[in-house]
């Protein structure tokens, strides 16, 4: 045993003494089974799910309360560690949909772009008439306004506040 150890450490030493690039890139693998422990399936999304029906929901009058109430019931009739062994692997896909379902009703954005995708206005080239431009300006905005505010909480962190440096320069004039 003692030898398989020293013989395995002196094998991996040597491979990890060639010098050779590494490319940091996973690569994709397209999984055709789900496991209970699935949170999301790959290659297998349904573009034809439409997720108000999915959540028992009218797509007119739901609320983010109703949204989430649904979720919730749906979520714990599906869940893959209370279903029966036979069924398992369908109610894992179903929880793993009503995950996505849920991600996209009760975000405002993406809910109006599913709105958009689900009533048709979309065009040949795949993207909404109007809404893309809206919604990607939207984003824009929103990113810009968050890098904006960590910006300004990081040099408040460094420097202290404003009205504390201004005491600080006062204290200093004084002198």
């Amino acid at each position: 045993m003692a030898f398989l150890l020293s013989s395995s450490q002196t094998s991996v030493n040597s491979l990890l003494s060639l010098s050779l690039p590494i490319k940091q890139q996973r690569p994709r693998v397209l999984v055709n089974s789900v496991s209970c422990r699935a949170t999301k399936v790959i290659g297998s999304e349904n573009n034809s799910t439409n997720f108000y029906e999915l959540l028992s929901l009218s797509p007119n009058d739901a609320d983010i309360n109703e949204i989430k109430k649904a979720y919730r019931s749906k979520a714990l009739r599906y869940h893959p560690d209370v279903c029966p062994p036979p069924m398992k692997e369908e109610s894992t896909r179903m929880f793993v949909q009503l995950n996505a379902a849920y991600k996209t009703l009760s975000d405002p954005m993406l809910r109006k772009e599913y709105d958009c995708e689900l009533l048709g206005l979309r065009n040949n080239y795949g993207s909404t008439l109007k809404m893309d431009v809206d919604v990607a300006r939207t984003r824009w905005q929103e990113q810009i306004n968050g890098l904006k505010m960590r910006s300004n909480r990081r040099m408040a962190q460094k420097e202290g506040s404003r009205g504390s440096r201004i005491r600080a320069q006062n204290m200093r004039n004084k002198d």
